[in-house]
């Protein structure tokens, strides 16, 4: 049997437990994307990837498959990536659950949108 998302988030320490655990009750709160383990952390999918939890040793990411679509919605998604961006945590770091919600619902309307970002051209 593979390792949960609630095994990934017992592993981590306690505030990056903390800060997942707060971050997933929020995506999962929007009702629009279910969870999975993926590429070895929780990411959250509606007709393909939309988001996802990725805890480093000082740092964690809250990251968005179409995230550059989305910096205008939050100055704090960042990264070199062409497509993905995300939103780096340190402890003491928080996301609001409106934010949470805002950005979620924005990922998965362009995944209706625009499809499956993984099979997107």
């Amino acid at each position: 049997m593979g390792k949960t998302v609630d095994d990934y988030i017992s592993g981590l320490p306690a505030w990056q437990a903390s800060a997942a655990q707060a971050l997933r009750a929020d995506i999962l709160a929007t009702g629009e994307v279910v969870e999975a383990m993926k590429w070895g952390h929780p990411v959250f999918e509606a007709g393909g990837p939309v988001c996802l939890i990725k805890a480093f040793p000082k740092w964690m990411t809250f990251g968005f498959w179409r995230g550059v679509e989305l910096k205008d919605l939050d100055a704090r998604l960042g990264g070199d990536n062409p497509k993905m961006a995300f939103i780096k945590l340190s402890e003491g770091e928080a996301i609001s659950a409106a934010d949470v919600a805002r950005l979620v619902r924005a990922g998965v309307a362009l995944n209706r949108e625009k499809g499956d970002p993984l099979k997107a051209k």
